[in-house]
């Protein structure tokens, strides 16, 4: 086993004693290191992983995807439990967040606590075979997503375009796999970026939200005609995809699609 990535938190769920929300946090296993990626949006993830049997104190890094409360709502409860783990993210992820008029965005973090975070720039391996991609070139603009989304500049609320948005790559010797939790800034464009730094290596597994649940027919199709032509072994939806969308993807894709739910475990070799 190279990772592997338990998911203690995700809208839905099948298992005795594990609970959903919206939100999404995953616990990804390295030969040397424990990453926490996103905390959902309440301390439920503690509780899912108890009952999984994994021990958040031994966390190393807790990555946080973008500034939204459905992916730091757990971030101090974190904190509170696990006290030496460097928080890694986007320094844009403080900057206030709305959907509509909404306060959608990261809970303040005392200035006290803020020398836990790591801020990353530029594409980082983080540890062996982990690397963060800080910067999402936006190649396709069909496959972006957001609208009736705002943060705070120097003139009040403007449209939020997320430049605090990362993606995560698992590298092996021979394949990459993505990690993506909202992909506001587009699953495919996410994908380009990744496969430009690695073209060597063959994709394996794309897993995370694609930010289509209720989203017209046309969006889905940009991302499904993308992956026809550039093939990946396994696909992973969940979250804010929408149950909706992962049966159109599975109907296109079969087996090489699969709904990762609460509690589900992947192992990349």
């Amino acid at each position: 086993m190279k990772y592997k990535i338990t998911t203690l938190v995700e809208n839905c769920v099948y298992g005795r004693q594990l609970r959903a929300e919206h939100g999404l946090s995953l616990y990804i296993e390295t030969p040397e290191y424990n990453i926490l990626f996103d905390t959902g949006a309440s301390d439920l993830f503690i509780h899912n992983a108890h009952i999984l049997n994994i021990d958040l104190k031994k966390t190393d890094y807790l990555i946080l995807s973008h500034g939204h409360s459905d992916h730091t709502g757990g971030l101090r409860h974190f904190m509170a439990l696990n006290e030496t783990a460097k928080i890694v993210c986007k320094q844009e992820i403080l900057c206030p967040k709305f959907k509509d008029d909404r306060e959608n965005g990261i809970r303040e973090v005392p200035v006290s606590e803020r020398s836990r975070f790591l801020y990353i720039n530029s594409i980082t391996e983080l540890v062996s075979g982990v690397f963060i991609f800080p910067q999402i070139e936006i190649s396709d603009p069909e496959d972006t997503h957001f609208d009736r989304f705002y943060t705070r500049g120097n003139t009040g609320k403007i449209p939020d375009n997320f430049e605090d948005e990362l993606a995560l790559a698992l590298t092996t010797n021979n394949s990459f796999s993505i990690i993506s939790a909202c992909s506001h800034r587009g699953i495919t464009n996410i994908y380009r970026t990744v496969r430009d730094r690695f073209p060597a290596l063959s994709p394996d597994l794309i897993l995370g939200g694609f930010h289509i649940h209720n989203a017209a027919t046309e969006k889905f199709e940009v991302i499904a005609n993308h992956f026809k032509t550039n093939p990946v072994e396994r696909i992973g939806t969940c979250h804010c995809t929408g149950v909706d969308k992962y049966a159109l993807f599975h109907q296109q894709f079969n087996d090489r699609v699969f709904y990762n739910y609460t509690g589900n475990v992947i192992e990349i070799k």
